[in-house]
């Protein structure tokens, strides 16, 4: 969707039903809490994304965006 978990988070509340529908198509691979975040290129190009889940969302962010740095790229969490 080209936004990040964060951000999802934040339109999920606008429109719930949405969410569910599109985690639904999904098969349960779109989840809109934080812990999601884009990867960019030098030239801020959207190159892929890592999702981290299994502790509250702030701290699947953060090791999230810690590993895509330690890669040398940029993140963005949303």
């Amino acid at each position: 969707m080209g936004i990040g978990g964060r951000a999802l988070a934040e339109r999920a509340k606008e429109a719930p039903a949405f969410f569910v529908a599109l985690a639904s198509a999904s098969g349960g691979r779109v989840i809109p809490v934080a812990g999601g975040v884009l990867i960019k290129s030098g030239s801020d190009e959207i190159v892929g994304a890592v999702g981290i889940s299994g502790d509250h969302p702030e701290n699947d962010e953060a090791c999230a965006i810690y590993a895509i740095e330690q890669a040398g790229l940029t993140a963005q969490p949303g």
